[in-house]
């Protein structure tokens, strides 16, 4: 059986790796478009592009129809390029994220740099590591809240003692991260699996760095398998999709997230250009539900243009808010060009 030896090697690194994380929280800005942030959840994406070069860019606002100026908003911009060994490869990544929500003025940000490494094992299948470092700053405005305390029969007057101690408003703290990645380009599917603030930052605005809060190891799983439809068998225009995440602020209070969902590549030429349409389902649990809950339906569009590629979803929320959002959730946009000639060590199929 082709890649046999390597295959077991391989999933049994996967196993562990993911065993490793199987008890772990961690916490960060969630993305629809999942396929198109691959390298933010697992590092080991990192250089897995059409091209040499990829500069990517990502925006999310989610729930303006219920919290109107007070809705979540994130983005994402990337940077990566890969330097080719023969057939196998080193990569390289910088990235930074920003988040805002709330009433608060809740604002998270962070800063970081990555590493890979892609290895073939056989023709046109790798193995590849990476990890990320760097920095993470998070804050809110005291300014913006009203505490219990304030309340004088009337209304909240902002002058009055609070009684809260916050040791800082703003903490920047280190974050680490580390992923694992196996893929055929071309039998066009790939599978990964990352564990998330390996190291546990503390996340207190109340307490210092010996009582406060730490965020713990969360864990993530992704992967994608290539189908042919009406096509030659060789062109996997179809690829079906899946993206697992376990997170937690604390660790009484660990989150499950699923999305799962397909891409189909419509039309193609030998220009560059293509156009694609999706549809993904969500589904989210806390610790201690008895099952899952259906959150939203995200219908999902790509175009791309020679070296140049387009998204745009919307989350439909169909979760037990829908009556208050009226169906409304996220609006999501995302950019990237490709870098350089694409013809160097590996050449991925289009729909990556």
């Amino acid at each position: 059986m082709r890649h046999a030896t390597a295959l077991s090697i391989s999933v049994f690194l996967l196993f562990v790796f993911l065993c490793a994380g199987r008890t772990g929280m961690a916490q960060d800005a969630h993305f629809s478009q999942f396929s198109r942030t691959s390298a933010y959840a697992n590092p080991a994406f990192v250089g897995l592009s059409p091209a040499p070069a990829r500069l990517a860019l990502q925006y999310r606002n989610q729930w303006p129809s219920v919290l109107a100026g007070q809705s979540y908003h994130s983005a994402l911009a990337a940077f990566d390029w890969r330097n080719c060994l023969g057939l196998s490869f080193f990569a390289f990544g910088v990235s930074a994220q920003a988040s805002r929500a709330g009433d608060s003025r809740y604002t998270d940000g962070q800063a970081m740099l990555s590493l890979a490494y892609h290895q073939q094992i056989d023709q046109g299948f790798f193995l590849a590591g990476g990890v990320r470092g760097g920095a993470w700053n998070y804050r809110i405005d005291e300014g913006q809240l009203a505490f219990e305390e304030q309340f004088d029969g009337i209304g909240f007057d902002s002058g009055r003692n609070n009684f809260e101690s916050f040791d800082q408003l703003q903490r920047t703290v280190f974050g680490l991260s580390a992923g694992l990645l196996l893929y055929d380009t071309e039998a066009a599917w790939q599978i990964g699996a990352s564990l998330l603030h390996i190291n546990q930052p503390l996340y207190s605005f109340l307490e210092d760095a010996q009582n406060g809060n730490r965020v713990g190891m969360g864990w993530s799983m992704q992967g994608q398998f290539g189908i042919s439809t009406n096509r030659s068998p060789d062109s996997k225009e179809l690829a079906l999709q899946f993206f697992y995440r376990q997170q937690a602020l604390f660790k009484n209070s660990k989150q499950r997230m699923l999305s799962v969902g397909g891409l189909w590549q419509l039309i193609e030429n030998n220009k560059g250009n293509a156009f694609f349409l999706g549809l993904y389902g969500r589904v989210g649990r806390h610790e201690g539900d008895s099952s899952f809950t259906f959150d939203s339906v995200t219908p999902y569009m790509r175009i791309d243009f020679g070296d140049w590629s387009f998204g745009l979803s919307y989350d439909v929320n169909v979760s037990p808010l829908a009556n208050v959002s009226r169906l409304n959730g996220a609006v999501e946009l995302s950019v990237q060009a490709n870098i350089g000639d694409i013809r160097d060590c590996i050449r991925c199929p289009s729909n990556w």
